[in-house]
């Protein structure tokens, strides 16, 4: 007796449907398996055409390579990971420059935010958002000229002065006839640390802000007049 994929899923699974999801594919075990159940169920008179069984030990092997390559996928995707957040150890204590529009208000005011303006910019407004993304300000800036601009919130907006902690800031430019056009934006600020973030490189801001490794556009030394002074505050 010859035994079908379907024979054998049905009478392998059947018992314990309810325990376990279904499986979308098939691995390298449970093609084994069938390829051995297809042979030990055969029929004697009537065994299984050697050209059909070179094909599915082909497939079988073709399965095998194919599951090694993706882990060996997975484990260089690990250790490439890890080798970016070794390298970007480096940055923490400098200063950097990244694509982003995170804002940090503190006792000492907002962090600001950098936007480039390209040519044919009629208006622009700066849309403040708190951390749950709803608008918590708006302010129109005279900043259109082509060329890049700073734009530092002030932190309040028309019910006074809002509370310390993280903001972000979207640009709605628009030419003469009332056309949006794209705005980019970047935040500076002293790196303080490194994670990683469903496989991304993150550098850690002062402030708790956040920008992504590949966004950094520039990169600057601490001044050595900020060395000597934090010598002296050491000593």
């Amino acid at each position: 007796m010859q035994v079908s994929t379907t024979q054998y899923l049905n009478s392998t699974y059947s018992k314990d449907l309810s325990a376990k999801e279904p499986k979308s594919s098939l691995g390298k075990d449970d093609f084994m398996k069938l390829l051995t159940a297809q042979m030990s169920n055969q029929d004697p008179l009537k065994p299984t055409d050697d050209t059909q069984m070179l094909a599915q030990l082909a497939q079988f092997s073709s399965l095998e390579q194919l599951t090694a390559l993706n882990t060996t996928a997975e484990n260089s995707n690990a250790a490439l990971s890890a080798i970016n957040v070794t390298n970007a150890v480096g940055y923490i204590g400098k200063a950097v420059v990244a694509g982003g529009a995170n804002v940090h208000k503190g006792s000492d005011g907002c962090s600001p935010v950098y936007y480039t303006v390209p040519e044919g910019v009629d208006t622009i407004k700066a849309h403040v958002y708190d951390a749950s993304k709803k608008i918590v300000d708006t302010v129109v800036l005279s900043g259109t000229g082509e060329g890049e601009h700073t734009f530092t919130w002030n932190g309040t907006n028309t019910q006074g002065s809002l509370p310390e902690g993280q903001y972000s800031v979207g640009f709605e430019a628009r030419d003469k006839n009332g056309k949006l056009v794209q705005v980019g934006s970047k935040v500076a600020g002293k790196v303080t640390g490194v994670t990683s973030q469903d496989g991304k490189t993150v550098l850690e801001l002062e402030g708790g802000r956040t920008v992504n490794l590949v966004d950094i556009t520039r990169v600057e030394q601490p001044s050595t007049e900020n060395n000597e002074e934090d010598e002296s505050d050491n000593s």
